[in-house]
């Protein structure tokens, strides 16, 4: 063994390259007990290589060694724990020898398949190209600086077995050796061959199937397909927002179907000179051609969108010229039954249409946000390899909303940061964590600490999308009637679907809240949506009012097309009374209020959403505006049942200035009344606020007792008021006294009176026409 000599392993120089020769100096020769010409295996951590020792032509350094990569292994098939050895090899005379030859051009390889004949000559011409050489099993053999094999046109070899004595380590190749070729592949074709298992997938199992459905049986049958003249799927569209796993997809599917994948992303495509993009695209589909010519072939466009824009209204003549060559290449792979073509973007409606009808990209498939038994299957995926300790993924998953398949690949690597954090404070380095397997495991907190760092990628840049403040349904005093009626209008409709589809009832697709200003509307809908871990979008009047026409009205529509997308979701119209407002009966001018309160009447109806912007493919109820699962399944096997909705929840305390539009049933069609709180909620209130402030000889009935008119923000103010007093008497005060709140209800007074009490108390909604009365 050499692993005790200290030599430098360095490449052969130019003139010893395809030689098979390692130069050695007489001391590592002499230590090693090898003689001149004799065969040795230099192993590396990643490989190793097979030569024959040879002394240094001049004087060189001891600790130097030259050797020659001609004849490789692969390192994963055998074990070698050290860095690297020099061992001698016992050589005898190979009786046969079966291999694979790899050749460079197309139409060479097409040749030799044709025609018989010529296979006796290659087995010759092999024979030459291999005399002398020492090989193993499973080797693989680069000529590619050998002038005899390039005249012949042959490129690699790969050994797939030998004969040779059974205590032989080696094969020596003669003029007697039989050679046996058992394949030919071109460079291109093995390359691919070569490409390691992508990563498994979660979540996917369902469009997995689908698309080996369409892949795998014309790929793999394309005789079935010709005898039965049934024309086979020449085009995918994989469509879907970012991050969802499409090009990964794409990666598992070539694998598993055995398929030589030529991966396009769009903007490498494009040139800078005219007539150079169109070239370079009908290069690719030449080459994919001479790929299907030996066994399946996909060639796959990442961000098509980029390659084929529409040519409608484009300002860019090289657009149209793309998009042409892109249809006429399509066009000519009638007749090639071992090449598909499959395209993936995020913006399906950027496409040129053209190419989405039968016959180019014919079929469309939608890989859509993981629901929550997706997300739960890619979470175990992901955390299968590591070491864990008390992991409720089941929770993660919930908690996960939204959230893509890298999101959730982000946020595994987050929490595994957070783990080494931690190890490090125990002065252990990040490679002994790992390597040695001295990491802690993974635990809760550090998924919770990486959730607080990745943010979902569907919510970056989305406009109304916001972060809710975590709110309690204990943190809210009283209103115990009116939070039974959230619950049953917000919680229960997205934790428990499957209730009403056993009863048969109709979901709410909107709630209105109403009442007296500070009576907690708004707390009440963070606390809903804390409790339902849905996604919270928010609008208001200063997020939509724009100087620019029909502005409002694109951010109304986006803001619905990404809680659809989001969905299970919440979009929240605080004052919305300021936001739409009610239509004039009379007059010919239309505000941006009635533009506004028109698009949101259609959005709720699900009137206006385009074909690309549906998340989902297998509801009928599609054109209600209701979401469903990926793929199409019976109504019988659905799991998930119609959970993936978006509710709109409004608040508003002038009720008298909505449009009765928005309250029909479909619309707006739970309204419940938040009224002020009365002597018990104000009890409750005032004791949840002095949680947080130390208070003393304070008697809190009698204080519910004189806050008749307050609200809850008028109780809050109190209690801050109070403490405020407290301060501006002692700063080294420590505690809140009772005349502390006398003095702060002289300076907080309450919002609310007789007159406005009995006004709202006196509103009502008329069943049939839904209009408000006073």
């Amino acid at each position: 063994m050499s692993d005790r000599i200290p030599v430098v392993l360095k490449p052969a120089s130019i003139n010893d390259r395809g030689s098979q020769k390692c130069r050695l100096s007489p001391s590592v020769m002499k230590s090693l007990n090898c003689e001149i010409a004799s065969f040795v295996r230099i192993s590396f951590p990643n490989k190793s290589v097979i030569c024959y020792a040879w002394p240094y032509d001049s004087e060189n350094s001891t600790s130097e060694v030259f050797y020659d990569d001609t004849v490789c292994e692969n390192q994963g098939k055998r074990e070698n724990k050290t860095t690297y050895s020099i061992v001698p090899l016992k050589c005898s005379k190979a009786k046969t020898v079966s291999i694979t030859v790899i050749v460079r051009n197309y139409k060479q390889f097409h040749s030799w398949k044709t025609f018989s004949s010529i296979s006796a000559n290659l087995e010759n011409k092999c024979s030459k190209c291999l005399r002398n050489m020492c090989i193993t099993k499973s080797c693989f053999i680069n000529l590619k600086c050998s002038k005899l094999s390039s005249l012949f046109g042959i490129n690699s070899i790969l050994v797939n077995d030998i004969g040779t004595e059974s205590d032989s380590d080696a094969g020596l190749i003669h003029g007697k050796t039989k050679i046996v070729i058992d394949n030919v592949l071109s460079e291109n074709r093995y390359e691919n061959t070569q490409r390691r298992k992508p990563s498994c997938l979660g979540g996917m199992s369902e469009v997995i199937s689908q698309l080996l459905d369409l892949i795998s049986l014309p790929l793999l049958n394309p005789d079935s397909f010709k005898q039965l003249r049934i024309p086979h799927t020449q085009g995918i569209l994989l469509r879907g927002p970012p991050g969802c796993g499409k090009t990964s997809l794409v990666k598992v599917i070539a694998y598993d179907c055995g398929s030589a994948l030529l991966t396009i992303n769009g903007p490498d495509m494009l040139g800078s000179r005219p007539g150079e993009t169109e070239d370079n695209l009908k290069n690719m589909f030449t080459k994919a051609k001479d790929l299907s010519l030996e066994g399946p072939c996909i060639l796959f466009f990442d961000e098509i969108d980029t390659v084929c824009p529409k040519r409608n209204n484009s300002s860019n003549s090289q657009d149209s010229r793309v998009t042409s060559a892109m249809m006429s290449c399509m066009d000519e792979l009638d007749e090639n039954e071992s090449l598909i073509v499959i395209g993936a973007t995020n913006r399906p409606s950027a496409i040129d249409p053209a190419l989405r009808r039968p016959g180019r990209f014919e079929r469309e498939i939608l890989i859509n946000v993981p629901t929550k038994t997706q997300r739960l299957d890619i979470l175990s995926t992901i955390t299968e390899h590591l070491v864990t300790c008390d992991l409720n993924l089941d929770l993660i998953a919930d908690l996960t909303n939204g959230f893509v398949g890298a999101d959730l690949t982000s946020l595994c690597n987050e929490a595994i940061y957070s783990a080494m954090t931690r190890c490090n404070d125990k002065q252990i380095s990040a490679l002994e964590m790992f390597c040695l397997l001295k990491i802690s495991s993974i635990e809760m907190q550090d998924f919770e600490c990486g959730m607080k760092k990745v943010i979902p990628s569907l919510q970056k840049g989305v406009e109304g999308v916001v972060d809710v403040k975590q709110v309690n349904w204990k943190d809210i005093g009283g209103l115990h009637d009116v939070k039974q009626q959230i619950k049953q209008a917000v919680e229960w409709p997205m934790l428990h679907p499957e209730v009403f589809k056993r009863f048969g009832l109709p979901v709410s697709k909107g709630v209105l809240l109403y009442g007296p200003p500070g009576c907690c509307k708004t707390t009440l809908v963070r606390a809903a949506a804390t409790t339902t871990r849905t996604t919270f979008l928010s609008l208001n009047g200063a997020q939509l009012f724009s100087p620019f026409v029909g502005e409002s009205e694109r951010i109304v529509t986006e803001t619905f097309q990404k809680a659809r997308t989001l969905a299970p979701s919440i979009l929240f119209l605080d004052e919305i009374d300021s936001i739409v407002g009610k239509r004039s009966e009379g007059g010919s001018h239309r505000g941006v209020q009635e533009r506004l309160l028109s698009t949101l009447l259609n959005e709720m109806d699900g009137i206006g959403i385009r074909l690309d912007d549906k998340v989902t493919g297998s509801s009928n109820k599609e054109a209600e505006g209701e979401t469903s699962g990926q793929t199409q399944v019976k109504e019988d096997q659905k799991t998930d049942v119609d959970n993936s909705r978006v509710l709109v929840v409004a608040a508003t305390n002038r009720p008298d200035l909505v449009d009765a539009a928005l309250l029909r049933p479909g619309r707006l069609d739970r309204i419940v009344y938040v009224p002020h709180p009365d002597y018990q909620a104000r009890l409750e209130i005032l004791k949840i606020q002095c949680k947080t402030i130390p208070v003393n000889d304070v008697d809190l009935e009698t204080l519910a007792t004189n806050t008749q008119y307050y609200t809850g923000a008028d109780l809050t103010s109190l209690c801050r008021e109070a403490a405020m007093f407290a301060m501006t008497e002692n700063l080294e005060a420590n505690e809140v006294r009772e005349r502390h709140f006398h003095a702060a209800l002289s300076v907080v007074k309450p919002s609310l009176n007789d007159f406005l009490i009995e006004k709202y108390k006196n509103i009502h909604f008329n069943k049939t026409e839904k209009s408000l009365l006073k």
